[in-house]
């Protein structure tokens, strides 16, 4: 695989060339700087005694020296494990006490959150204090590090929307070949540009653009918080050429009064995903800005550079996730391992070298997930005869109403039909009679849209047995941190809801 040290290269070729910028603090750095702060800050964990498999937790938001500490990592083969500083208290404990770090780097925001930290067992350090060293150190004589492909590099945890988090094990053969993954389907070049407003916390807070852009010597720019109008300005000044976001944030962005006054001329695609991306969403960007949104499919276990829909097929195949990407394989099997035929609902399976090797602590998990070599996602979908693959939602998501299985996205596409519906969201509870059956939530346009007309609507366009028992008409769909829907909150709110009747 030759060297994996891709800023040391560029620092080399391109040394001048801006690597990355952050727009909260106006500071950029050069691929040589990057080189030379990493080299300076080694020294400086060499001193906490910090080895090979160590694990540093870090508690902050998008930074460029976060940028600087993933390339020590990657150099000292250290394992790096973002937390999400939303999290609680005990829930923050409850990751550390799982990944047992050596050290734990924070920015100040997150001070009062690290003093009430009941572990005292690793060290702490800021990184302004981080930041200070690698500015004032001298540099010793420059040595070429060996990056071992197989060695972890990352553990993401998951959501833990399914039950307990876990430590996904991101390695550097997955990054190089997330990469070649990305920057093929999108032909990325060292003339790209990014910003990048996802959290580190997530795989696609690096994996998406950030890894894959500092592989091809490109620019990235750095956002803490999304801003819909902040972030469509910054597009349009730093001429930016790629553009990930979620669905929701596409939607936030659309309606700001910025929207009408940017052209985004440079902007060739936007890549969107982590939920289902609306056909009326790609077209309202095509028609009002000519910019191609491109719908794909990832997960923390793999890639995250899974699938990919070209943008000229964005209208021809309304609601595909496309076709598999280079360097992996994909079958869809039903729940004997068998393979389905087109058009039959089965999960997808991924085999490659973007797929973990496990979770972390967890080898009962990672047995259930990962058999012979094919990672078992999860994620039920269909392929029609051409080849391109339609979700229909997760495996855990599905239910049985009477013998039946019911995929709640085929449901929440029906009623996004329903004109007047904005977004549909459906899950699914116990039943006495009928073992499960399904919840819906929705949001509307209309005043006058009520749970009798979606049911008039439902009764010419589903068969009956798939018909949610239970429809509510919501103000907004609560949102995770991401951005992605809080079945969470939802069931939260349906509970409240029953328990007093």
């Amino acid at each position: 695989m030759g060297t994996l040290d891709w800023i040391a290269k560029w620092a080399d070729y391109t040394p001048d060339k801006i690597a990355i910028t952050s727009y909260d603090t106006n500071t950029s750095y050069t691929y040589s700087n990057l080189h030379h702060y990493a080299n300076r800050l080694i020294q400086k964990f060499k001193t906490l005694d910090l080895q090979e498999g160590d694990r540093i937790a870090v508690l902050s938001e998008h930074r460029l020296e976060y940028i600087v500490l993933f390339v020590v990592c990657q150099r000292m083969g250290i394992i790096m494990v973002p937390l999400n500083y939303r999290l609680s208290v005990n829930e923050t404990s409850k990751l550390i006490l799982d990944c047992t770090p050596s050290l734990l780097v924070y920015s100040t925001t997150h001070e009062a959150k690290v003093k009430l930290l009941p572990h005292t067992n690793f060290k702490k350090i800021t990184f302004k204090t981080l930041k200070h060293h690698y500015n004032n150190a001298q540099e010793s004589a420059v040595k070429t590090f060996q990056i071992k492909a197989n060695n972890p590099l990352f553990i993401f945890y998951t959501s833990g929307t399914t039950g307990k988090p876990k430590g996904v094990i991101y390695t550097n053969k997955m990054l190089f070949w997330n990469s070649l993954n990305t920057s093929m389907q999108l032909g990325i070049t060292f003339r790209d540009s990014t910003i990048n407003t996802l959290p580190p916390y997530h795989t696609s807070g690096w994996n998406i653009f950030v890894t894959p852009l500092l592989h091809k010597g490109a620019h990235i720019g750095l956002l803490e918080k999304f801003d819909a109008e902040k972030i469509l300005c910054l597009l349009e000044l730093n001429r930016t050429t790629l553009f990930m976001a979620l669905p929701t944030m596409l939607l936030m962005m659309q309606k700001t009064a910025v929207f009408k006054a940017v052209n985004l001329k440079k902007l060739r695609y936007i890549i969107s995903g982590g939920e289902k991306v609306p056909q009326e969403l790609v077209s309202f960007w095509k028609s009002k800005k000519n910019i191609y949104i491109r719908p794909g499919y990832g997960l923390t276990e793999a890639g995250p550079s899974i699938t990919s829909l070209h943008h000229k097929m964005a209208q021809l195949k309304p609601n595909s996730i496309g076709k598999p990407n280079f360097y992996l394989e994909t079958k869809i099997v039903n729940q004997k391992g068998v393979r389905v035929k087109p058009n039959e609902v089965g999960e997808l399976c991924i085999k490659g070298p973007i797929v973990t090797p496990g979770y972390w602590n967890n080898s009962v998990k990672t047995n259930e997930k990962i058999k012979k070599g094919w990672l078992f996602t999860g994620d039920y979908v269909t392929r029609d005869g051409d080849g391109f693959l339609y979700m229909k939602g997760r495996k855990d998501d599905m239910y049985i109403s009477g013998g039946e299985n019911i995929y709640p996205q085929e449901i929440e596409t029906q009623l996004e039909a329903l004109k007047g519906i904005k977004k549909a969201v459906v899950l699914s509870t116990t039943h006495n009679t009928w073992g499960q059956c399904g919840i819906a939530f929705v949001t509307s346009s209309k005043k006058d849209m009520s749970v009798a007309k979606i049911r008039a609507f439902l009764k010419t366009n589903l068969a009956p047995y798939k018909h949610p028992k239970y429809i509510f008409i919501l103000d907004k769909i609560p949102l995770t941190s991401l951005g992605k829907v809080s079945r969470k909150q939802l069931y939260n709110y349906f509970n409240s809801i029953t328990s007093e009747q």
